[in-house]
């Protein structure tokens, strides 16, 4: 075999793994095997979210909660790249009960989708 074609054979095998790993991330940290797509779910501060409704940025900016209103802020990305956000409580208000478990950092999150299109990912269970 020619070192070319075995430099062929090693770059496509490489890519694949690279591939690979790229889909099962996907499917371990956001429910799908197609990394492109929306996630299934999505996993921010220990709690799992599910997707609901779509929504606007006003629409975001107008839900609080009993602690406040805090600032709206990319808190990951999905594997494709696209951006998640959420209005995250600060440390200070999550751990205000200091015999009781830290509050959820948020009860929904944000995949834009759109110019100003945002699937709600509700929060699993209660808080």
């Amino acid at each position: 075999m020619g070192r070319l074609k075995r430099a062929g054979v090693i770059a496509v095998a490489l890519a694949g793994l690279v591939v690979l790993g790229w889909v099962s991330y996907s499917r371990a940290a956001f429910g799908t095997w197609n990394p492109m797509a929306p996630p299934n779910r999505i996993s921010f501060c220990d709690r799992t979210y599910y997707p609901g409704s779509h929504v606007t940025r006003a629409h975001i900016d107008t839900v609080g909660n009993g602690f406040g209103m805090f600032p709206f802020r990319q808190v990951g990305v999905t594997a494709a790249g696209t951006p998640i956000y959420a209005k995250p409580l600060p440390d200070s208000v999550r751990h205000k009960y200091p015999n009781a478990a830290p509050l959820p950092c948020d009860m929904a999150v944000y995949l834009k989708v759109g110019l100003d299109d945002y699937v709600a990912y509700g929060i699993s269970g209660g808080p």
